[in-house]
């Protein structure tokens, strides 16, 4: 059954207005034609305005072949488009399950309060305790102030982390004390930063496999390069203890980054620093549950950057190398489980 319904803007303005990056009408086409795709979406703008070409692209981005007419003046039983509805509530809306939503008193400042909501709903259920509570809450307020551009996509975001990493490296080769502590506040912003292309393209509908492949390809770039950086810089300044620690640590974070890459590879899936919460599922003990914690990106960045700012470099590497190791145990153990599991489906499909 083709569903049709007029939804009204209270001006051009809002209409167009970017809401977390994607026009507010775009947004509207989007889910309206998850409830009705052969039915025109009816556009009511109360100023007499237009769409602009932005507003019409987007729209065609996120709604393809859903036709979109606009109409001036007032409409009775309009939908006030600033309220934005989701795919059931207009279908609701619709179907007169619901009353018809009066207009907000303040148009911009609904869409605004939906931009917020929108952008809340990008983190993951998967954020580490540092990622929730201190790098997302920033990440976030630096994805609002980008999607205010129209022409923000989510490989800027991946391009500003890569510069802070390479900002990170140049620091650490420095060989002096203060491009150490550099180098580790740079870290721990370029751990905030990884957050926000993701946040981008899960706000403006725009993820993809080859981005999620260079957002993971320029993470584990900058957590290899970290850990070089501080072994170079440690070596260069004659602390050769500390630095073989740290040499250590590097080399078993690499052997279990290439161990899930392998294994991300075979899945046809990008390789990610915390892979090994995938191999997880849902079998998850209080143990694992912490050590995933503590060897997560997001902790160990805001760890080293502490520890490293409060001259304790040495007992930093330590601890990172002991976690390390118990971190890839664990991927070892996950892994070896995994194939277990494999040869035993295999076997009782096998023919008898």
């Amino acid at each position: 059954m083709t569903i049709a319904a007029a939804f009204r803007f209270a001006s051009a303005r809002t209409a167009n207005r970017l809401v977390a990056g994607v026009p507010a009408v775009a947004r509207l086409a989007r889910a309206y034609a998850r409830v009705s795709a052969n039915a025109p979406l009816v556009v009511v703008l109360g100023d007499g305005g237009e769409l602009s070409p932005l507003a019409h692209a987007e729209t065609m981005r996120l709604a393809p072949g859903l036709a979109v007419i606009v109409h001036e003046g007032e409409r009775r039983g309009a939908i006030p488009g600033e309220t934005l509805p989701d795919p059931a509530a207009i279908t609701a809306l619709l179907a007169a399950a619901a009353p018809v939503l009066p207009p907000p008193a303040d148009p911009v400042a609904a869409l605004d309060q939906a931009a917020r909501k929108i952008l809340r709903a990008t983190a993951k259920p998967g954020d580490g305790i540092v990622a929730r509570h201190l790098n997302r809450p920033v990440s976030q307020a630096a994805s609002a102030l980008l999607l205010r551009f129209a022409w923000v996509r989510p490989g800027h975001a991946t391009a500003l982390t890569a510069a802070i990493a390479l900002a990170m490296l140049a620091c650490l080769l420095t060989g002096t004390l203060a491009g150490l502590v550099a180098g580790a506040v740079l870290f721990q912003l370029a751990s905030i930063a990884d957050g926000i292309d993701g946040e981008i393209a899960r706000a403006t509908f725009r993820t993809s496999a080859r981005g999620a492949a260079w957002d993971s390809g320029v993470d584990a770039a900058t957590n290899l390069g970290f850990l070089a950086g501080v072994i170079a810089n440690l070596w260069l300044r004659g602390q050769v203890a500390p630095a073989t620690i740290g040499l250590v640590g590097l080399g078993i974070l690499a052997l279990g980054m290439m161990l899930l890459g392998l294994q991300a590879r075979a899945r046809g899936e990008p390789l990610h620093f915390d892979g090994a919460k995938r191999l997880l599922g849902n079998r998850e003990s209080a143990l694992t549950r912490w050590l995933r914690y503590v060897t997560m990106r997001d902790f160990y960045c805001l760890f080293l950057a502490v520890m490293i700012a409060l001259g304790q470099v040495a007992a930093a590497l330590t601890i990172f190398t002991v976690a390390a190791a118990a971190w890839l145990v664990t991927v070892i153990a996950l892994l070896g489980r995994r194939r277990a599991v494999a040869r035993d489906t295999s076997a009782k499909d096998a023919p008898a």
